[in-house]
Formats: structure tokens, sequence, C-alpha cells
């Protein structure tokens, strides 16, 4: 079965140079007034709730005067469009004799849970009953909820563990719920809020994988796993696992155990990327044989990994039966191959190969000694494919759903199962998503840049016919945790941006996962200048090769990409027309200084280490921000989101003051939301709105 993880708890994710001077660009907010305040400005944005308030008051506002006009108007309206559209739906999921899904609309602008019977037939518009308001539930109680899923019951798919998060938050609650009644359980589980995961085993047992004081890790994440029965008070729990001090989570959920029963298991993330799976068998704990610098899935019976340094040749898909020794070679990924969403079923083992970017299914049948990969041919031809299980809550459905998509077209969803073999598939076109905007004319293309090492780096170019030779291209990245970059259907974007006549890149830089192991770990630690050489020689091929000009290319990126942006700033200004940094990691000496910051050691590097911080400060860009005497910047809009836990908002509020005391060309927003930013339609609308105001001033558009 597709088994819960560890990466059922979203730890997203969180470059070299001294800073290089760039010709000056043309401003869009008119003269730079310099920001002049105490000395200890800065660490009042960390913590002093005055000085926040007042200084995103003031920059907000700043920022709304600037690009706030007709033409964002225009685009909130799009978007809201888009957000909202009655003809478009969320994510299908099977639960019992139901499909239900999750969708914002007009009239539901933070979302609402809908189901309908399971009849072989998905209409968006029709059909639909509702399960779960969240709009009326954030009323009803007066907080701003966001829906984070719903973990059903095995045994009765009726019941759920509804999640929802504090103003996008990390910290959850999870409330046990009927949807047959649609109310929540009197006297039924609920836990948080926390920092916490939660998943059924039994009709009257979860699985609670705990976050509260005494249970969290150093990084704020669940360190104990704890079986909850019906009634028990939390305290009351009885405790399976707990984390290794300084490990970074543990997290617990159950696979089927072959015998009608389940068995449970724990995750022990060590750091991202490093783990150990442990089975808790009634014959004593069993850790399976696979090594920790990898993800392992698995069964009751066998288990499966992509080796990434130990226990096989790098990029190896393995596979070995549990209990009965060493795990085999399945497939050798090759020069510029990726083995990803690896799965392991009853009978079958089924895994996606990106080849060169180029996504192929496969899947070996697990009961034959000396079976080899068979090779699944797609039901379209698509630039993306992205795999999954069609069904939750049912230990015996191995149907499978394929999402293919690409830049120009819109997901198609299919369900499948190898009931028959690969050779007896029956695809059944479940849903096709509507266009969302015209891509008539556009074209997209798959070309390669040559970093400053000589490594040829992947990158997609979408751009219209006869594009002139300055066109305006938003280029994207992200190049860190292993994270893999696809093409997908960009309905916001392609509406906003693209049918305008401009064109988009997204770059496939080392730090991701694209194109294997290796291409992760070559921009980890010391060498993570070598992601932002790539995503500038990216910029600067697409000027080479006549698309554009410095001064229309523009990035974004968040989060990790949020860094990844401001280092193009600081480091590379001459390459770039405007930066547009969403919710970045911009101090590099102190991001470990929050809780949730120091998973993310093992990915940058240690600050507290002398001579890791002299990396890390050679490119941190809240310390190379220049005076603009010395250079003025491309200009740029720095945003992040005044409930993000992830990565702290304060990040983001020094820099964009250290931005505005050097006197360089910042604007800053502060939204309302998570990490993820807002749940709402009209919020979200309206953020995105004012991302592509920015980009059409500071290019000139």
């Amino acid at each position: 079965m597709f088994g819960l993880s560890a990466g059922a708890i979203d730890l997203d994710k969180a470059a070299a140079a001294s800073p290089c001077r760039g010709a000056g660009k043309g401003a869009i907010s008119g003269a730079i007034t310099p920001i002049k305040g105490p000395a200890n400005m800065f660490e009042d944005l960390i913590s002093d709730p005055a000085a926040i308030s007042a200084f995103a008051t003031r920059e907000n506002a700043r920022s709304e005067a600037a690009l706030m006009d007709a033409a964002f108007e225009a685009d909130v309206a799009e978007a809201e469009r888009i957000l909202g559209s009655e003809a478009s739906l969320g994510g299908l999921i099977r639960r019992g004799a139901w499909i239900y899904t999750f969708r914002t609309t007009g009239a539901h602008p933070r979302g609402v849970w809908l189901r309908r019977p399971d009849d072989g037939v998905v209409e968006a518009e029709t059909g639909w009953d509702v399960v779960f308001d969240l709009d009326a539930y954030c009323a009803e109680t007066g907080e701003d909820w966001h829906w984070r899923g719903a973990p059903t019951c095995p045994d009765n798919p009726e019941r759920v563990l509804i999640c929802l998060s504090q103003g996008g938050s990390d910290q959850r609650i999870a409330r046990e719920y009927d949807c047959g009644v649609g109310a929540f359980v009197e006297g039924g589980f609920t836990l948080g809020p926390e920092r916490g995961h939660v998943t059924w085993l039994d009709a009257d047992t979860v699985l609670w994988s705990s976050a509260l004081e005494g249970d969290a890790t150093d990084s704020s994440w669940p360190g104990a796993v704890r079986r909850l029965r019906r009634g028990q008070a939390l305290a009351e729990a009885e405790e399976i696992f707990r984390a290794a001090p300084g490990d970074l989570l543990a997290s617990g959920y159950y696979v089927p155990d072959g015998q009608g029963g389940r068995l449970t298991c724990v995750t022990r993330v060590i750091a991202i990327g490093e783990q150990e799976v442990t089975l808790l068998r009634a014959d004593g704990p069993f850790k399976l044989p696979a090594p920790t610098d990898t993800s392992v899935t698995h069964s009751a019976t066998h288990y499966a990994y992509v080796v990434k340094g130990q226990g096989g040749p790098v990029g190896a898909l393995m596979l070995g039966e549990v209990g009965a020794g060493g795990a085999r070679v399945v497939m050798q990924a090759e020069a510029r191959q990726s083995i990803e969403s690896v799965d392991v079923l009853d009978d079958w083992l089924v895994w996606m190969l990106r080849d060169n970017m180029v996504p192929r299914l496969f899947a070996l049948a697990l009961g034959e000694a000396d079976a080899t990969p068979v090779e699944i041919p797609f039901p379209v031809a698509a630039d993306s494919a992205f795999l999954g299980g069609h069904s939750t809550g049912d230990d015996s459905d191995e149907t499978l759903q394929l999402n293919l998509q690409g830049f120009l077209t819109p997901p198609r969803v299919y369900t499948f199962d190898l009931e028959d073999g690969p050779d007896g598939i029956t695809w059944n076109l479940i849903w096709a998503e509507p266009e969302e905007f015209d891509a008539t004319g556009l074209t997209v293309q798959l070309l390669e840049a040559t970093s400053d090492d000589g490594t040829q780096v992947p990158y997609h170019l979408v751009l219209p016919a006869d594009a002139p030779p300055d066109l305006p291209v938003l280029l994207y990245g992200y190049g860190g945790f292993n994270v893999s970059l696809a093409p997908y259907y960009p309905a916001m974007r392609g509406a906003l941006w693209l049918s305008k006549g401009y064109g988009f890149a997204q770059a496939y830089i080392r730090g991701g996962g694209e194109l294997g192991p290796a291409w992760h770990k070559a921009a980890k630690r010391e060498n993570r200048p070598r992601a932002f050489e790539d995503f500038a020689a990216v910029a600067s091929d697409m000027v080479a090769r006549g698309v554009t000009t410095p001064a229309r290319v523009a990035c974004n990126g968040g989060s990790n990409g949020g860094l990844l942006t401001g280092v193009m700033l600081t480091r590379y200004p001459e390459r770039f027309g405007a930066v547009w940094t969403s919710v970045g990691v911009h101090d590099m000496l102190g991001f470990h200084s929050f809780p949730a910051g120091r998973g993310w050691i093992d990915e940058y590097g240690d600050p507290d280490d002398p001579e890791m911080a002299k990396t890390l400060r050679g490119y941190s860009p809240l310390h190379n921000v220049a005076p603009a005497a010395e250079g003025a910047y491309p200009p740029v809009f720095v945003e992040t989101s005044d409930f993000d836990d992830r990565v702290d908002p304060s990040h983001s509020r020094r820099f964009a003051a250290r931005l505005r005391e050097a006197g360089q060309d910042a604007l800053y927003v502060e939204h309302k939301g998570g990490h993820g930013g807002s749940s709402s339609v009209h919020d979200r609308a309206k953020n995105a709105a004012l991302g592509y105001s920015f980009l059409r001033r500071a290019l000139g558009l």
C-alpha cells in the first residue's frame, strides 16, 4: 500500500562570494528614502511586536501605493476567477464508496470539503455533497483555519480526523468527524494545537506523533510516537517510540500485515534525507536493513530504496525482502536520470524514472525471484507525471492514480491497477482540468546552460512565437533539500504572465534531485554556491541565445528559493532586471536560532562552526547588502507571511530593512498566513497580483 512515512509531515525545505556591484536599474517607486532607525532595529524585527507591527504597516502601505493600479485590479479579478472556479477541482481521493475533493470557490473562498458517489463519473459542478464547510467553521469559531487534510479510519471510512492549522502555521489541531452526519464526534479524538501528526490505527486507536512540551525535538517537530485509545487522556497515551537526542522527528504509521491486521511502524528522521524505519512486530522491533542516508518505502514483506551513497551503487533502486537478507539492484539510474515515487504494493513494486527530465513509469512483480522491470507506457504524452494512491482507509485497495500535465497542458487524472499485470492495464480518465489561459503560439523548450565549473544545467523555457529579442522572462528555481521541480500547469501564472506575451523559465539547478542523488549532494553545505552559479548561468544563457536581455530577466523563488533569489540580488545584480523573493531564508548565520531552522544544518552547514560560518557569511543575503552609492541593485520585492513558523518572517523583515537602509530600491509586503500564505481566495489573488504588478513596473512593461 501507499504507506504513510515521515513525508506526511511537510518539512518544506527550508548559496558564495563577496557581493558583486551591478549597474543601476530603473526604479519602480521613485526616489529611495533610506530607513534610519536605532542600532537594535534589526533585532527588534525578530521579537518586538510594536516594532514589527509598525514596520509591516508602514511598508505594506508603501508597497500597495506603488503597485495597486488598474492593471493590478484586473489581475486580482482574473486570479479570483481561477482560484474560485466552479469548473475546477482539487485533488481526488476515494474513501469507501465516495470520491472526495477539497476546493475553493467564489462562494467558499477558504474552501469546502465535498464528496460524491464513486460511480465512475466525476463532474466539477454537479453531484457533490458538502461534508465540511471551512468558511462556516471559521465564522463559527472566529479563527483563521487552514485545511490540512483528513486521515480516514480504515475500519470505518465515514470517520476521519479533520486537521486544521491556525493561521496557516505548522501548529495543527485534529478532531474526529463523522462524514455521514456532517458533524464533529462528541467526545471523539481531539488533539492539538501542536506541530505533531496523527493517523488512525483502528476504529478506537490512533497513532499520535507528539510535539508537545517534553516530546518535541530541538527543531520543534514530534519526537515521541504514542498509542492513544478512545476515551484515554493524552497524558495516559502509551509511548511506543522516542527519537534520539538531536533527531529531527519521529512519525508513526501502519501498513497491512498481510494477515488481515495492521503492522505499526515508526520512522526516525535523523536529519532531512537521513532516516531509519522500524517495524514494531509482535516478536519485537525490526529495523529495516536500509542505509540511513536515504528514504525507504515498504510493505510488511518488502522494502525498497534509492541509493544516495550507501547500500549499493549510487542512484540504483534496491529491493529487499523483510528478514531475508540484503537488497538487490532492480534498476541502475544512468547519468542525468533520477528514480522517484517508489512504492511497494502487495504484489508489485512501482516507480517513476526521470530520464533527462522526461518521466517514465515502471513496475516489477514481487512474487518472481528473477523478475525484471517492465515499462508502462502512458495513456497520453506528458511533460510531467505524478504517481500516487487513489484510495485511503481501505487496506485492500491498490488502485493507483496518475496525474499527467505540462506547462501548456492542464492536468489529466487517470486511475489504473496492476491486477492483470502491466500489459493488462485499463486507463480510466476520471478528471481533466479545464484550460485557464490561452496557450496559442506558446512553445516549450528543454535547454542547457553551462555553469562556472562546466556543468550542464537543464532548464525549460516557455516563450511565445515571434518573441522580441528583449522578451521579459520570469526565471524560477529552488535548488535544495533534494527537492525535484518538474513541469506543471501554471494556471495563474499562465493567465497573469504567459498570456500577456511574456516568457517563463524553470531551472533544474544542483541542490535539487532532478538528476539523481549526486545532483543534490553537489550543492550541499560548503558547495551551496554551485546552486547559485547554476541559476545565474541559466539567466545568462537566455541572454546569450538572444531570447532576452539582462534588464528583462526577473527571478522568483520561495523558502530555500527565497535564499536563492536573495543571493541573485546581492551577488549577481547585473544579470537581472527584477528580483521577487518570497518567504526566504536570508540570515544564513542565524537561521539555526529558530526552532525549525535547526533541521536545516545538514543541508546548509552549521553556523556555529567557524569555517562553515565563513562560507555562509560569504553568500548570506542579509550580510551582503551593498550601499546604493556603491552600485544600485535591480528593484526587489520581498514578501513574507506574518504567521510563518517554518521560515521565520524576521528573515524577510530584516533583509528588506537592510536594503532600505542601504538606499536600495526595495518593496516589502507582509501577508496574512503561514509559510504557504493565506487560505482565502481573495487574499491569494491579491498577493499574486502584487507580485506581477511589481514585475511589470520593475521591467518597464
